[in-house]
C-alpha cells in the first residue's frame, strides 16, 4: 500500500506541475492527454498558514498587484526595434522588416504593442509563463502575433523539439513566442507565487487577521452597575446612537461605565510583521521598496541608485530573455547572422544631468564618442560635422610636446610666412620651449 502511495505522489505530484501551465484562478493543471493533476486534486493550499494560494488570488494582495503592475508597466514603455549589422558592424534599423510594424506597433487588430507587452508580462509575473502565437504570411514571415492566455495551452517535447497544443491545436515552438522565467527544465517556467506559496500564505493570514483586528472589535463598550429592563436598555441604546450620529456627547441615565477597547500589544505587533512580509514580495520580485511608494529608508541620495538598479538588475535580464527568444522565432536562418532585436534603454540607465555631462565630456576628450552619438543618446538629431571625433590635447604624449607646437598655426595668421623662434613666436602662438 505504501508502494502505491509513493507512486501516486511521485507521478501527480512532482512530475506533471513542471509540464503544464496553470488556468487563471482555478488552481488546477491539465498535461496533454487531459488528466487531472494534484492541484486538481488536492487544492492549491498552503500548509503552514492554511490558505489557499493560487494567482488570480494573490493578484488581489497589494504588494503583489504593485510589484507585476510596475514591472509589466516598464516593459511596456520601453521602445523596441529591429537592427541589422552590416559589413563595417553599422547598426542599420530596419523599419521596412515584416515582424517590425507588429513587434512595435500593432501585433493584430485589437490590441497595441504596448498592451500585448504589458499583459504578457502580467502572466509571466503571475503564472511564470507568457505565450504568443505567431501567425504568418505565405512567405512564411511574420505578419501578427496573438496573445495566448494561461490555461489555453500546453506545452511538451518530441523528437527534441517543443510542441505547444493551443486551445486543441498543435503548433510548432517554431510559431510561439514563450517567454519563461524560473524554470528547472528549461521547458516552463514555475509561477513565482505557487513557488513561493508560504509567503503568500502568510500575507492572506495576515491581511485577515488585520481586518479582524482593526475593523471587526468594536472601538469600546458599555457596562452597567445593576440591571435593566428591556424597554430603559433599548432607549439608552437608541439615545447613545443617535447623539454619537449627530456629534453629540452622549448622555444616558443610570450607572454607565464605557470601556474602550484598543487592539492589544501583542496583536500590534504581530500586525507590523506585515511589512516584512511585504519585504519578502518585493524581493520575489526584484523590485525596490521605493518603486512601491514605500519610502522608509529612502532618501535623495540613494533614489537615483535604486532607479539604476533596478534597470540593470530587474528590467535588464527580462530584456535579454524577450530579445532572443525572438531572434529565434522572427527571422531566417540567414537573417539570423545579423539581424536581432533590441529594446531601447537608454532613458532607463540615464544617471542624473550632472553625472551624464562628465561622463560624456570625459569619453569626448578621449576620442571615444564624437558629438553625434552624444547627441543621438540623449534623442536629439545629428548636425553637420557631429561626426568628427576630437581629443583633448593635453593628452598628447610628452616627448612629442615640442614637434606639436612647432607645427601649431593660428587661425588669424597665415600659415606662409615667417615664424620666429628663441622663446618669441611660433606661428602666432607664445611658446618657450627652446
Amino acid at each position: 500500500m505504501g508502494a502505491i502511495f509513493q507512486n501516486f505522489v511521485e507521478k501527480y505530484i512532482w512530475e506533471t506541475p513542471k509540464k503544464s501551465a496553470y488556468g487563471p484562478g482555478e488552481g488546477y493543471t491539465y498535461d496533454l492527454k487531459g488528466s487531472i493533476t494534484a492541484d486538481k486534486i488536492f487544492g492549491s493550499l498552503d500548509n503552514f498558514s492554511n490558505e489557499r494560494v493560487t494567482e488570480q488570488r494573490a493578484l488581489g494582495l497589494s504588494a503583489v498587484w504593485t510589484c507585476i503592475n510596475v514591472r509589466s508597466r516598464t516593459i511596456a514603455s520601453l521602445p523596441i526595434n529591429i537592427y541589422q549589422e552590416d559589413e563595417n558592424e553599422q547598426k542599420i534599423s530596419l523599419e521596412d522588416h515584416p515582424a517590425y510594424y507588429p513587434l512595435a506597433h500593432q501585433p493584430n487588430s485589437y490590441m497595441s504593442s504596448a498592451n500585448m507587452f504589458l499583459t504578457s508580462m502580467v502572466h509571466s509575473d503571475a503564472w511564470g509563463n507568457s505565450v504568443i502565437g505567431i501567425n504568418r504570411d505565405g512567405n512564411n514571415r511574420p505578419r501578427s502575433f496573438d496573445l495566448i492566455c494561461p490555461g489555453e495551452w500546453d506545452v511538451t517535447k518530441s523528437g527534441g523539439r517543443a510542441w505547444y497544443r493551443i486551445n486543441g491545436e498543435m503548433y510548432s515552438s517554431d510559431d510561439v513566442l514563450h517567454f519563461r522565467w524560473f524554470s528547472l527544465d528549461g521547458l516552463c517556467g514555475l509561477s513565482p507565487i505557487r513557488q513561493n506559496a508560504i509567503t503568500m500564505g502568510a500575507a492572506f493570514k495576515q491581511s485577515r487577521y488585520s481586518t479582524m483586528a482593526m475593523g471587526e472589535r468594536p472601538p469600546g463598550f458599555l457596562s452597567y452597575e445593576g440591571q435593566q429592563n428591556p424597554t430603559q436598555r433599548a432607549e439608552n441604546q437608541k439615545s447613545w446612537q443617535e447623539d454619537r450620529l449627530n456629534g453629540k456627547v452622549p448622555i444616558l441615565t443610570g450607572n454607565w461605565k464605557y470601556n474602550s477597547v484598543l487592539i492589544p500589544p501583542g496583536d500590534a505587533e504581530y500586525l507590523g510583521t506585515a511589512g516584512l512580509t511585504e519585504q519578502q514580495i518585493y524581493g520575489i520580485y526584484q523590485l525596490p521598496p521605493s518603486f512601491a511608494q514605500n519610502y522608509q529608508r529612502m532618501t535623495w541620495s540613494n533614489s537615483e541608485q535604486s532607479d539604476l538598479v533596478y534597470a540593470k538588475h530587474t528590467i535588464a535580464p527580462i530584456c535579454r530573455v524577450i530579445e532572443q527568444e525572438c531572434n529565434m522565432k522572427l527571422f531566417t536562418e540567414k537573417e539570423k547572422k545579423n539581424t536581432f532585436v533590441k529594446f531601447n534603454m537608454n532613458g532607463l540607465l540615464r544617471g542624473d544631468l550632472k553625472a551624464r555631462a562628465e561622463y560624456y565630456t570625459a569619453m569626448r576628450n578621449i576620442g571615444a564618442m564624437n558629438g553625434d552619438e552624444i547627441r543621438d543618446r540623449e534623442d536629439m538629431n545629428s548636425y553637420e560635422g557631429g561626426d568628427i571625433y576630437t581629443i583633448n590635447a593635453a593628452t598628447i604624449p610628452v616627448d612629442q610636446l615640442r614637434e606639436f607646437y612647432s607645427t601649431k598655426v593660428d587661425p588669424g595668421t597665415d600659415p606662409n610666412q615667417p615664424t620666429k623662434k628663441n622663446g618669441h613666436k611660433v606661428n602666432g602662438f607664445q611658446h618657450e620651449l627652446n
